[in-house]
């Protein structure tokens, strides 16, 4: 084996709930309350969702008018400061997996190319370095950049060219089983991860 490629959300990263509940607490105190900043921002996550299904945000440029859009209308419906909204992202209310950072430095420490390859936007490094964890990976695979999402086999194809490894050569670790169907039938040896697992055993 001479290369890892691994999912983000659900192996890497998670949801975090807390951090969510929180911010949603602070826009609230601007005079409509938790309750509707809460509903805001799951509609917030569904807008983000929808663009990375439809693949429309192309480039960082695009990411970030995407960032600013949502940030005015946070201003408009919650009445709050835009330096309460500005510069939020997505990957601010996530958290790092247990046992995340520990895989990535033991993978690094095999001499092995590690590369992580999500359906998601063009801030993928980002998003990973936000959360320390981006100095142990080697290549960067966001759908919206690749054109192509998960479980297309082309996502793969194009992930294993750019870190010049083939695929018998390569473990797969992916929460989803329909993208660990995918990858085991192009030849990698893949595997599911049920979230919350430790992550150590699932590399090994």
């Amino acid at each position: 084996m001479r290369g890892v490629l691994l999912d983000r959300d659900g192996v890497l990263l998670l949801m975090d709930e807390e951090a969510l509940y929180r911010k949603a607490l602070d826009l609230g105190a601007y005079g409509m309350g938790k309750e509707r900043a809460l509903a805001f921002l799951a509609r917030a996550v569904r807008w983000i969702n929808e663009e990375v299904r439809a693949l429309s945000v192309r480039t960082v440029v695009e990411e970030e008018a995407l960032f600013r859009a949502l940030a005015e209308e946070a201003v408009r419906e919650l009445r709050a400061p835009l330096a309460k909204v500005q510069g939020l992202r997505y990957y601010h209310f996530m958290r790092p997996a247990p046992g995340a950072l520990d895989l990535l430095k033991a993978l690094k420490a095999q001499g092995l190319k590690v590369g992580v390859l999500s359906n998601t936007l063009p801030s993928l490094r980002e998003s990973l370095a936000h959360h320390g964890l981006a100095e142990y990976v080697d290549g960067f695979y966001a759908s919206c950049t690749l054109g192509v999402a998960k479980p297309d086999p082309r996502a793969f194809l194009l992930a294993l060219q750019d870190l010049g490894i083939p695929p018998r050569e390569v473990f797969y670790l992916d929460d989803d089983p329909e993208n660990v169907r995918v990858a085991r039938a192009l030849g990698l040896r893949a595997e599911i991860h049920v979230p919350g697992q430790p992550l150590l055993d699932a590399g090994q």
